[in-house]
C-alpha cells in the first residue's frame, strides 16, 4: 500500500481560475493540510497521475518512483518528443535510474502516455522498454504502462488472463476510490500543461495603462553622472517618473518591487503605474539579480545594493561577492541550503505573474525567469521547465533564462531536494525533462 499526499494544482498563492492575479492578492490564511491519499494497486496509482501533475498528460512518458518506507517519490516527467534518439533514451534514463536509486526508490512506474503506436517495433514502445531495462539495473522493482485515449494496458503481462490484449478500459481509472476521494475534495486537472501553467492576460485597456507607464518609467532612466554617490536607501518609496540618475533609476525600480510585496501581503491593489515601473525595471539585469536575492532570506541589504549597482554602504566590493555566494549557496549547495520561503514565494509568484500578465510580451523574459527560477527552487520541475522555455521564446538570448533550462534539462534539482540529512526535508522531488 502506498501513503500519498495530493496537493493542490498550480503553486500557493495563484489567483482563483477568472481573477485578474493584480486584483486578487492571495489569501493570507493557511490552507489546512490535505488527507493522504491511500493507493493500493497499479489502476489506483494510474488514476492519481492527474491530480499529482495538475493536468492531464499527453505524449510524454512518466517515471513515478515509490520508496521504500511507501511514500511517493521521484516523479520524473519528458516529453516523447525528446526521446526519438536511442542515444536521448538512454541518457535520460540512466539519469532519472540514477536519481531514483539515490532516492530509496522500492518499485519504479514507467507510464507512457500517447495517442499514437506504442506497439513493440515503435519509438514510443522503444522508449519504455529503454527506461525499463535502465531502472531495472537500478531499483528492485519495475512495472511500465501505456495509457492510450480509451484505454491502458501494461508491457509487462502476456498473460491474456490476466491482462487482456485490448488493455483495461480507460474508464476504470475514472471510478477508483483514490480517484473519488480527491473529486470529493474539489480537485479536477485541467485538461492540458499549458491550461494549468500559462499565466492569463489581462484586458487589453489594462494592458494599455501599464504599457504607458513602463514607457515613461523607461524615459526617466538617464545615464549616470561620473562620481555618483552611494545608492539610495531602498526603504524609501518610489518617487514620480522624472529624470533620475542612473543608480537612483535601480533604486527605484526596487523599490517598486518592495512596495508591490506590500501590497500583495496586505491584499491591496497593483495599480497600473507600480506594474509599469516594475516591467521598466525588471529588463534591467542589476534589478532582476536584487530580486532574485532578495528571494533568499536574511539577504534583503544586498538584494537593494544590487539592484542599485554597488556595494550598501562600508560593505566592500569583496564582502558583497563573498555574501553573493553564500545566498547561492543556500539555493544550490546541498549541505547550506534551505527550503524557500513560502510566504515569500506566494508573494513573489504574485507580483510576477501579475508583471506577466499586464506587460507587453516583449518585456515578460525576466519575469518569467524569475517564475521558472521560483519553481525550480520550490522543487516543481515541470512548472519551471514551462516557465523557462516562455521566456526563452520571448528572448532567446536570455542569459539567465538559458542557464536555469539548462539545469534543468540535466536533472539537477535545488540543494534542499539533494539534501536527504534535514528532517524537514520535502519527501519527493519533481524532476521535468522536457
Amino acid at each position: 500500500m502506498v501513503s500519498w499526499t495530493a496537493r493542490p494544482p498550480g503553486v500557493p498563492g495563484a489567483a482563483p481560475d477568472g481573477c485578474d492575479p493584480a486584483m486578487t492578492p492571495p489569501s493570507p490564511a493557511v490552507t489546512p493540510p490535505t488527507p493522504p491519499v491511500r493507493v493500493r494497486s497499479s489502476r489506483d496509482l494510474l488514476s492519481v497521475v492527474p491530480y499529482a501533475l495538475g493536468y492531464q498528460p499527453a505524449e510524454c512518458l512518466l517515471v513515478i518512483c515509490i520508496r521504500d518506507d511507501g511514500e511517493l517519490g521521484l516523479f520524473a516527467r519528458t516529453d516523447l518528443g525528446d526521446l526519438r534518439s536511442a542515444r536521448s533514451r538512454a541518457e535520460v534514463a540512466e539519469l532519472v535510474a540514477v536519481r531514483a536509486a539515490q532516492d530509496s526508490t522500492a518499485v519504479a512506474y514507467v507510464v507512457v502516455y500517447t495517442a499514437g503506436d506504442a506497439g513493440p517495433g515503435s519509438r514510443v514502445g522503444g522508449a519504455a522498454r529503454t527506461f525499463g531495462a535502465v531502472l531495472d539495473e537500478h531499483v528492485p522493482q519495475r512495472e511500465s504502462w501505456v495509457v492510450g485515449p480509451r484505454a491502458y494496458w501494461s508491457l509487462d503481462c502476456a498473460d491474456p488472463a490476466c491482462c487482456p490484449p485490448d488493455g483495461f478500459p480507460l474508464e476504470m481509472l475514472e471510478s477508483t476510490v483514490p480517484g473519488a476521494q480527491l473529486v470529493l475534495e474539489g480537485r479536477a486537472p485541467l485538461p492540458t500543461r499549458e491550461a494549468l501553467y500559462r499565466v492569463p492576460r489581462a484586458p487589453a485597456e489594462k494592458r494599455a495603462l501599464v504599457r504607458r507607464a513602463a514607457d515613461r518609467w523607461a524615459r526617466a532612466r538617464v545615464a549616470s553622472e561620473a562620481g555618483e554617490g552611494a545608492a539610495p536607501d531602498a526603504t524609501v518609496a518610489p518617487r514620480s517618473a522624472t529624470a533620475v540618475g542612473e543608480r537612483e533609476w535601480r533604486s527605484q525600480s526596487y523599490c517598486a518591487w518592495l512596495d508591490a510585496v506590500d501590497k500583495v501581503r496586505r491584499r491591496r491593489e497593483l495599480p497600473a503605474a507600480l506594474l509599469g515601473r516594475l516591467t521598466a525595471g525588471l529588463a534591467h539585469r542589476e534589478v532582476r539579480d536584487g530580486v532574485l536575492l532578495w528571494f533568499v532570506p536574511g539577504y534583503e541589504a544586498l538584494a537593494a545594493a544590487t539592484a542599485a549597482g554597488a556595494p550598501a554602504d562600508a560593505v566592500t566590493r569583496a564582502e558583497a561577492d563573498a555574501r553573493t555566494s553564500q545566498a547561492i549557496a543556500a539555493v544550490v549547495d546541498c549541505e547550506t541550503s534551505q527550503r524557500p520561503d513560502r510566504d515569500r514565494v506566494q508573494a513573489a509568484n504574485t507580483v510576477l505573474e501579475a508583471v506577466v500578465a499586464h506587460a507587453a510580451r516583449e518585456r515578460t523574459a525576466s519575469p518569467l525567469t524569475l517564475l521558472a527560477f521560483l519553481a525550480w527552487w520550490s522543487g516543481e520541475g515541470s512548472r519551471a521547465t514551462f516557465r523557462a522555455a516562455e521566456a526563452l521564446a520571448v528572448d532567446p538570448e536570455h542569459r539567465l533564462a538559458s542557464l536555469l533550462a539548462s539545469a534543468l534539462r540535466a536533472g539537477l534539482p535545488p540543494g534542499w531536494v539533494r539534501s536527504r540529512t534535514n528532517d524537514d526535508v520535502s519527501r519527493s522531488a519533481a524532476l521535468d525533462l522536457g
